[in-house]
C-alpha cells in the first residue's frame, strides 16, 4: 500500500474535512456527524497525527474543554508550545526594540505575523523561528541589529550568503545556547530560483501594500503583508518552498483563518497570481484548501486559475487530499523537480528552468562555489549524482 493511501486516524477524507473545517471556522453545520466521529476514532492515534502535522495547538484550544480525552493527551506538547512561545516572545520584542534603535523597518512573515493575528491565541500556531522581511539597503543594518544581541550568522556550504542574496532568501541568525533561538532576515517574501527564473511577484508592489501590526515593543513599529498577499507568501511558500512536506495542513489553516479574521478578495488573489505567473502553483494550494476545509469564496479562485484538466490529472499524481492527510513529503526525492516544472505555467518557461537548473547562470556559479574553480560541467555531474541542485 502507498503511503499517501493511508489517510491517518481518518477513516476518510469527508470525516477529517470535518475536523478540519471545525478547527478553522470553530463550528461545522453537521454536528450530529461530527460527535458520530468523535466516538469512533482512536484518540492517542490522532493526538500523535495532530502533533505530527503541526495542529496540536489548535486542537487543545477548539477542543479542549469539551473533550477531556484529547486534552489530557496533547497537554504535554503543549507545555512544551507555552515555554517555546514564551522564548519567541523574549526575542520578537529584543529584535523590535534593536531594529527601532537601528531605524529598520521589518514586515513580519509566517507564524510571526499569523500567531499574533488570526489565531485566537498565539500558542495555537506553532513555529520554529521569527521570520521578517526587510529591505536589501537595510539588511546589514538588521544584520548587525541581530548580532548585538548575542546571535551568529549559520551558513551552509551549499546556501551561502551571496547565494541567498541572489535568490532573495534568507540570513539565518541563532544563538547557540538556545537550539530554537533562530531569526531569518529575508531579502523578499517571495524567494528561490523557482520564482526568480519562472514567475514575476511583484515584491515591490507587497512591500509598498504593508499594514501596521500592533507589537508591543518599545514603541517599535512592525508591518504585516496585506490579507491578499499574506495568501499568497504562504501558498507559495508552502507548494515552492517546502512541496506541500509535513505542514501542508498547518499552511492550508493559515490561509483559511487569515480568510475568516482579515477578509480576503479572491478575485484579487486569483487576478495577482495570473499576472505574476504563479496561478498553477496558487491553484493547487487553494483546490487543496477547497477540498480539506472548505472557505467561504474561494470558488471564484479557483474557477479563474483552474489549469488544464491534463495539467490538473498531473498534479494529482503528485499531491492530493489523502496524500496531505497522510503527511506524503516530496522533498527529499528526486520526484519534487518534476512536480516543481509542472507547477510553472507556460511551457516554454518549463524548458528554461530545466536548462538553468542544469546549467545555471554565470552569477549562480560565481555566488555558490565563490573562488573555487567548479566547472558548470562539474556541477552538473555532481546534481546528477546527488539529486542536490
Amino acid at each position: 500500500m502507498k503511503e499517501y493511501d493511508l489517510l491517518g486516524p481518518w477513516p476518510d477524507v469527508a470525516t477529517a474535512r470535518l475536523f478540519l473545517k471545525e478547527l478553522a471556522m470553530g463550528t461545522v453545520d453537521n454536528q450530529s456527524a461530527v460527535m458520530q466521529w468523535r466516538q469512533t476514532l482512536d484518540v492517542a492515534v490522532l493526538a500523535d497525527w495532530l502533533v505530527r502535522v503541526e495542529l496540536a495547538g489548535v486542537a487543545y484550544g477548539r477542543y479542549g474543554g469539551a473533550w477531556p480525552e484529547l486534552r489530557a493527551a496533547l497537554q504535554r506538547d503543549r507545555f512544551l508550545a507555552a515555554a517555546e512561545w514564551e522564548l519567541h516572545d523574549e526575542t520578537l520584542a529584543q529584535l523590535l526594540r534593536q531594529f527601532a534603535v537601528a531605524g529598520v523597518t521589518a514586515v513580519l512573515l509566517k507564524g510571526a505575523a499569523l500567531a499574533l493575528t488570526v489565531y485566537p491565541d498565539r500558542t495555537w500556531r506553532t513555529m520554529s523561528d521569527v521570520d521578517a522581511w526587510v529591505q536589501g539597503v537595510e539588511m546589514a543594518a538588521a544584520v548587525t541589529a541581530v548580532r548585538e544581541l548575542g546571535f551568529g550568522i549559520y551558513s551552509k556550504e551549499e546556501r551561502p550568503w551571496q547565494l541567498q542574496q541572489l535568490s532573495q532568501g534568507e540570513v539565518q541568525l541563532y544563538r547557540t545556547e538556545w537550539a530554537q533561538g533562530l531569526v531569518e532576515l529575508h531579502w523578499s517574501a517571495f524567494q528561490g530560483w523557482w520564482l526568480l527564473r519562472v514567475a514575476q511577484p511583484d515584491a515591490n508592489g507587497v512591500w509598498a501594500r504593508k499594514e501596521p501590526l500592533s507589537v508591543a515593543a518599545g514603541g517599535s513599529e512592525v508591518y504585516q503583508l496585506a490579507a491578499e498577499d499574506m495568501v499568497l507568501q504562504v501558498a507559495l511558500h508552502l507548494v515552492i518552498n517546502h512541496q506541500l512536506g509535513m505542514k501542508a495542513l498547518q499552511g492550508l489553516l493559515d490561509i483559511a483563518l487569515t480568510a475568516q479574521g482579515r477578509g480576503v478578495d479572491w478575485a484579487v488573489v486569483a487576478g495577482r497570481a495570473k499576472i505574476w505567473r504563479v496561478r498553477t502553483a496558487v491553484y493547487t494550494v487553494l483546490y487543496l484548501l477547497d477540498e480539506l476545509i472548505g472557505v467561504e469564496g474561494v470558488e471564484e479562485a479557483l474557477a479563474q486559475l483552474r489549469p488544464s484538466r491534463l495539467r490538473r490529472w498531473l498534479i494529482g499524481r503528485f499531491v492530493s487530499p489523502e496524500s496531505v492527510l497522510a503527511g506524503r513529503d516530496l522533498r527529499n526525492g528526486r520526484m519534487r523537480h518534476l512536480f516543481l516544472l509542472i507547477l510553472v505555467d507556460r511551457l516554454r518557461d518549463m524548458a528554461y528552468l530545466v536548462f538553468r537548473t542544469l546549467w545555471p547562470e554565470s552569477e549562480w556559479m560565481q555566488a555558490r562555489y565563490g573562488g573555487k574553480q567548479v566547472s558548470r560541467w562539474r556541477h552538473l555531474w555532481r546534481g546528477l549524482v546527488t539529486g542536490n541542485w
